[in-house]
């Protein structure tokens, strides 16, 4: 009595390289003939292997069902095309004809950062001519008589955050971007938010996240 051989992994690789070259373009289904595969899966299906051979029967028919996509496609194509035919045999307009191939483009868009318009400015800034260098001349060292002074600031940090802390209290609890009021000095907001971040540090003040409110 011949020995039994269970050929279901070398099966499930064939199927799977063929998956892998139909994706990628290389093979096309309906220049494949599928029988063979089906007669090695009727030969290898036993009591033992019916679990691991049913998924192999599985992804066989996915194959096979792919096949008869493309049929299918390939028949809607060649009615198409004697459809297209027989229009033309009908001397149409040109309004019939914009109308018949339209829908048939997607829009185009656009996207800022690679626009044309953008395109041409990079490429006007890229092409710019540079300027001569730039000629560096060593300044002489001169002797200052006069003592230097580094300037010292007027109030510590410490005596600056309080005195932000004590004007602040009375706005508690408020929004975050109250804290800044209508200042436009990015200096003084910098200042301000410097000050904060101290501040939440320390517990003195805290933040509720959800609701972006600060408050003591």
């Amino acid at each position: 009595m011949m020995e039994f051989k269970d050929t279901s992994e070398e099966l499930n690789k064939r199927i799977e390289e063929i998956q892998n070259k139909v994706l990628t373009g290389k093979i096309k289904l309906l220049d494949l003939e599928l029988v063979p595969i089906f007669d090695d899966l009727k030969n290898l299906i036993t009591i033992d292997n019916l679990k691991k051979s049913s998924k192999t029967y599985e992804d066989a028919c996915g194959l096979l069902n792919q096949k008869f996509d493309e049929l299918k496609k390939l028949l809607q194509s060649l009615d198409n095309e004697t459809k297209f035919l027989r229009f033309l045999k009908t001397n149409p307009n040109d309004l019939q004809i914009s109308l018949l191939f339209d829908g048939c483009w997607i829009k185009t868009f656009n996207i800022d950062a690679l626009s044309l318009k953008f395109l041409k400015f990079s490429k006007d800034r890229l092409c710019k001519e540079k300027g001569s260098a730039m000629d560096i001349e060593h300044l002489e060292k001169i002797e200052v008589k006069e003592n230097f002074f580094l300037e010292i600031p007027k109030q510590k940090f410490s005596e600056k955050i309080t005195i932000f802390f004590n004007n602040s209290k009375k706005m508690f609890p408020c929004p975050f971007d109250d804290i800044f009021g209508e200042e436009q000095d990015q200096s003084k907001i910098y200042e301000k938010f410097v000050y904060l971040l101290h501040l939440l540090q320390l517990g003195k003040i805290k933040y509720q996240k959800e609701t972006n409110y600060l408050y003591i």
